[in-house]
């Protein structure tokens, strides 16, 4: 058989083109069956709710008070200190009482003005109504009378209104301890002006000790009264009991709480002071002990409402596309509490779960850094 050296030319194309044909298809299965990169996080690792959470709270005492004058005035006399003990009833700081002494003298004169007033016109009533029996004057000139005598009895009441008040802003001009305790603040100087309800002291009384704490909606939400937690200040702690948990947001998502440091514990601990800045852990509790939580983006849009789903990477490298149950609600580090559908160990795609298929072989990303050997 002779070929020509067109027909053999033509045969080493078809060849050629066959084995270039051959080699890109396999170039390209080859790229498509590289395994893809994610992130992942086994579950039972980042992934139980642990309420062994943190949160800043400050010492208060349980019996204390701002102390202040009711009325504006010069400050002449602080007669404590910072420290100094007190009684109850014993008198700490008096304002100028000039003005509120002038007004008493003022008003008791006003006073005696109206009784003089009101004796007079009771005369005048008496007279008046004798007349009348015998017939001398008209009912009109009695009415008037005694309309005038009512005049002046108002006039007096007003006047002892006048002065009581009056004694009372006299009485106001120095302030008295309500209880006996502990001087813990002095806010202002003698021979300042000071305004009406302004600050000049503080006090407190007893060893009784309390933590106010904010804490997040979703964390308030799991709390009761009576919920034990942990106070720490440096490398003292102390037992607390949870005794008041306000029913209302503050700023939209902060709730106030305020607990008790145990009596027993502060004896022996003599450091913690008023105003001071703890620590207050949360324990974590029992029946959430094994719930186990997974990051937002790990978790997609399920075929019902109810329902979720995550990638789960099986024994072979590959993508389970797994049906779960969450609790319909995040922790308080934003994370999603799963009900249903994951165990502990179970390996779980955190990233890019939109660009991932069921079936799809996958590997394990491991983030290298300079101190990990890895070259900058």
């Amino acid at each position: 058989m002779h070929f020509s050296l067109n027909s053999i030319s033509r045969l080493l194309a078809c060849v050629l083109s066959t084995v270039t044909l051959a080699a890109c298809t396999q170039h390209a299965a080859t790229t498509t069956a590289t395994p893809k990169p994610v992130k992942i996080e086994v579950v039972g690792e980042a992934g139980i709710a642990s309420r062994a959470d943190n949160f800043v709270g400050t010492l208060r005492a349980r019996q204390r008070t701002d102390l202040g004058f009711e009325t504006s005035g010069r400050l002449t006399a602080i007669s404590v200190e910072v420290g100094d003990r007190v009684r109850a009833g014993q008198v700490i700081a008096r304002l100028d009482e000039s003005p509120a002494r002038w007004r008493v003298d003022k008003a008791a004169a006003d006073r005696a003005a109206a009784a003089a007033s009101l004796l007079e016109r009771s005369t005048q009533l008496h007279q008046q109504e004798m007349l009348a029996n015998d017939k001398i004057i008209s009912p009109t000139a009695l009415q008037s009378a005694r309309a005038a005598h009512q005049l002046a009895r108002s006039q007096l009441d007003a006047a002892d209104a006048a002065l009581a008040s009056a004694r009372r802003d006299l009485s106001l001009t120095k302030i008295t301890a309500p209880f006996d305790g502990e001087v813990v603040g002095r806010q202002a100087q003698p021979h300042s002006d000071v305004s009406a309800g302004q600050t000049i002291l503080q006090l407190q009384a007893g060893s009784a000790l309390e933590v106010v704490a904010m804490f997040p909606d979703t964390v308030a939400s799991t709390l009761a009264v009576g919920d034990k937690a942990q106070g720490r200040s440096g490398e003292r702690t102390f037992p607390l009991v949870l005794e008041y948990l306000s029913t209302r947001s503050d700023n939209g998502s902060l709730v106030q709480a305020i607990y008790s440091v145990q009596r027993t514990e502060r004896s022996s601990s003599p450091g913690l002071r008023s105003g001071g800045m703890v620590s207050v852990e949360l324990p974590q509790k029992p029946a959430q002990a094994a719930t186990l939580t997974l990051p937002v983006t790990a978790v997609m849009a399920g075929t019902e409402a109810s329902q979720a789903q995550v990638y789960v990477i099986d024994q072979e490298n590959k993508l389970e596309l797994r049906p779960i149950k969450t609790a319909g609600h995040l922790t308080s580090h934003g994370r999603v509490v799963i009900d249903q559908g994951l165990s502990v160990g179970d390996r779980v795609v955190t990233a890019g779960t939109a660009f991932l298929n069921a079936g799809q072989q996958v590997v394990v990303h491991v983030p290298q850094t300079v101190l990990k050997g890895a070259k900058s």
